[in-house]
């Protein structure tokens, strides 16, 4: 991108026998001692956009997960979208909790600006269940159309869970989420229901549409396995002493 010739041992090429019409020209360059920034001339526009697009049909043609991540690595570099975040805390603990909720919020990025985003909260599976009815309507199959029950079932539930840990009747919101448009939903932390794309409670397409399809995954091993393993459940301890006679 800036005209220049790669000097290298395995090419054949050194800097003691380099002439100046193996040098090329760059706006600007920033040397430290862990990385060399060259900031191309603004005239290799054309030049570079066409260097991104290449590595772009790269990475569309690689199986590689280290190859990927490279290449995306290069394109945003290319593309002047690089981002450098330095995370600090006290302890090694908060260090790594920290580290591992970015690396969670680049990841949902990433996938946001792939498949773009839905409204969250739950708010999506539950008008995503309003299409249930017309789906059973194209099943001939009774077994096939309980399965589709069940899903739509399903699709209630995280909307449900989100309203009854914030102390609210999951059954009640699930209801006024379903009488509304499909933008709005039930805001947990401001115990409002409102358009939720607007207010930031989002989700990305990618990740609410995986979940649905990795719980479609392990709900039909689920039925085709004769015994599951689980945790026993603890007995929760009575409050008060027991005294005979007397119910706790």
């Amino acid at each position: 991108m800036v005209w220049a010739d790669f000097l290298a041992g395995d090419l054949g090429l050194t800097l003691e026998g380099a002439t100046s019409d193996q040098l090329g020209i760059a706006q600007k360059i920033t040397i430290t001692s862990n990385s060399t920034t060259i900031v191309a001339d603004p005239t290799t526009k054309a030049e570079i956009q066409a260097r991104v697009l290449q590595i772009k049909k790269d990475l569309a043609e690689t199986d590689s997960a280290y190859q990927s991540r490279k290449l995306s690595e290069r394109i945003a570099k290319l593309s002047s979208g690089v981002a450098i975040i330095k995370v600090g805390a006290h302890t090694e603990t908060e260090l790594e909790d920290l580290k591992l909720r970015i690396e969670d919020a680049k990841n949902a990025t990433f996938a946001a600006m792939d498949e773009g985003i839905v409204p969250g909260g739950g708010a999506t599976y539950v008008h995503l269940s309003k299409h249930i009815p017309m789906i059973k309507d194209l099943i001939e199959d009774p077994e096939e159309q309980i399965g589709a029950d069940i899903v739509g079932k399903a699709l209630l539930a995280p909307a449900s869970s989100i309203a009854t840990n914030a102390g609210v009747e999951g059954a009640v919101v699930v209801e006024k989420i379903w009488a509304c448009d499909w933008r709005t939903g039930y805001n947990a932390m401001t115990d409002k229901y409102e358009d939720l794309i607007n207010a930031g409670v989002i989700d990305p397409c990618r990740v609410s549409r995986c979940a649905l399809q990795n719980a479609t995954s392990i709900a039909a091993v689920v039925l085709t396995t004769q015994a599951i393993l689980v945790e026993k459940t603890k007995q929760p301890k009575p409050t008060v002493p027991l005294v005979p006679g007397i119910s706790p």
